[in-house]
């Protein structure tokens, strides 16, 4: 089974169960899940895919903008 979710479609401020908060994107200005990645960058995820599998759930995003951000100058 495959469940895509367009996360753009949701108000700002609206919970997403296990991915937080919809908010609204810098880069682009579509609605996304704001998540922050291992390398310090951001990355909202606008538009998601959702596979089941007999061992377990596995959810990918598809459609996102990642934000890195840069120390200001001193």
């Amino acid at each position: 089974m495959i469940l895509v979710e367009d996360l753009t479609a949701l108000p700002e401020g609206s919970r997403v169960v296990g991915d937080g908060f919809i908010g609204h994107c810098p880069r682009c200005g579509r609605n996304g899940v704001r998540r922050l990645r291992h390398d310090g960058s951001l990355r909202f995820v606008h538009v998601r895919e959702a596979r089941m599998f007999g061992d377990g759930l596995k959810v990918e995003p598809k459609d996102f903008c990642t934000i890195t951000q840069t120390a200001g100058a001193a």
